[in-house]
């Protein structure tokens, strides 16, 4: 068995490499050639390209290269999803700062020193009787009523994804107002899910396509095509962390992703991959984290005015704080999202960033302890996988928690525990 574990770490840290090596090759040759106009520049130093590598091997410290808790897939999501392309882009171009690097690994390593800490526990909390069917009964309400919602306030259904901007403002006016700009997500982000996965769980299969087929449905409705991805993420969770605990399928999933976009681009002539995969899902938020850095550290921090100290500080901008940013770096109109560690800086600086630290570190305990012998451990990733990629990559944590249902993730989960599974 050690041998088994030793092989498979030793597989893991290797994959880690050759996907930073691949992410590397991606900006060097096709990155920063194509898309210079956008901000990314190839300018090579050799001392700040060692650096980034130092600060990306230590970064193996802190992930397991298995899954035995919920927390072990957030790491590892933080390692390949940020970290990665963050070292990456600083190595590359010599005119990065380096405090935006620092800032975020230390952020992302006091979480997993949060985590181990055995100063608290949420261990003993009870099992709530019927638990299980409660979270099916308030899911299957509010599944049951959006779907009639939707048909009811004349929502346009969409399937092209070339067309999902033309109906995303007008359906989400005539069905999202209120208290229902919150719920609607949690129903297609989190309830509907919650109900498919416990389908796969109980071999209900039946169920399951029906409830993809509503899922379909939301997306046409709602126009987002991440509605429509996370069934696929739901599945490939279940089908393999359901026989195996290996997260080295991570890194070689992302790297074998970033080499056929190289394949594709220079084999194929084709820009779609590299622009899709390498630019926007990596290199794009890993540039945002340094603008963030950059404007609020010459502009006035939002102190939460903007959501849950609106009644008591003033705001001090004119347009959203994503849309400020988005300005910034000449994309007016645009909304640049970031993750906690960009938003906690855009909030109250190095402050807001270790409070949100604490936060995340909290309730990832929460979460653990929660999960620890209670359910497979597939399913307690599946309810808090969309939520925790969010709060790493594109949304602020108390956006997370309240509009994409962070919070209702755990509800559900406090509420499917049983004893010693």
């Amino acid at each position: 068995q050690l041998k088994a574990l030793s092989f498979n770490r030793l597989a893991f840290i290797v994959f880690l490499i050759l996907f930073r090596f691949s992410l590397d090759a991606s900006y060097v040759f096709v990155i920063s050639k194509v898309f210079a106009y956008d901000g990314f520049f190839f300018s090579f130093n050799a001392q700040q390209y060692a650096f980034s590598w130092v600060v990306y091997g230590l970064s193996f410290l802190f992930v397991r290269d298995r899954l035995y808790k919920v927390s072990d897939y957030f790491f590892s999501t933080a390692l390949l999803s940020v970290l990665a392309p963050l070292t990456s882009l600083f190595g590359l171009d010599a005119a990065r700062p380096f405090v935006p690097v620092l800032v975020v690994f230390f952020s992302i390593y006091f979480i997993y020193l949060f985590t181990r800490v055995k100063f608290i526990s949420f261990d003993d909390l009870p099992v709530v009787h019927s638990g299980r069917a409660i979270g099916i009964g308030i899911s299957v309400f509010f599944v049951g009523f959006l779907v009639v919602w939707y048909f009811v306030s004349g929502a346009a259904l969409n399937l092209d994804f070339s067309r999902v901007y033309e109906y995303r403002a007008e359906n989400a006016e005539l069905s999202g107002g209120g208290i229902l700009a919150y719920t609607n997500n949690w129903t297609y982000q989190i309830f509907n899910v919650f109900l498919m996965a416990l389908a796969l769980f109980y071999r209900r299969y039946a169920w399951f396509f029906v409830l993809l087929a509503i899922q379909v449905y939301f997306f046409a409705a709602s126009t987002h095509k991440t509605v429509l991805f996370l069934p696929v993420l739901l599945v490939g969770v279940w089908y393999y962390f359901r026989k195996y605990s290996s997260l080295a399928i991570m890194p070689f999933a992302f790297t074998l992703i970033i080499s056929l976009t190289l394949f594709s681009y220079f084999f194929l002539d084709d820009l779609w991959m590299s622009s899709l995969f390498s630019r926007r899902v990596f290199f794009v938020p890993a540039n945002l984290t340094f603008v963030y850095f950059d404007f609020f550290a010459n502009n006035p921090n939002v102190y939460w005015s903007n959501s849950v100290l609106s009644y008591f500080v003033a705001y001090p901008y004119n347009l959203s704080l994503t849309h400020v940013v988005g300005g910034y770096i000449g994309r007016d109109g645009m909304g640049a999202n970031n993750g906690f560690v960009a938003s906690g800086y855009a909030h109250a600086g190095f402050f807001g960033v270790f409070l949100y630290v604490v936060i995340i570190g909290a309730v990832l305990r929460i979460i653990n302890d929660l999960t620890y012998n209670s359910m497979p451990l597939w399913l307690a990733v599946s309810l808090c996988v969309v939520p925790m990629r969010a709060l790493l990559i594109s949304s602020d944590l108390f956006t997370v928690m309240l509009t994409h249902g962070f919070i209702v993730a755990i509800l559900l989960t406090y509420l499917v525990r049983v004893r010693n599974v």
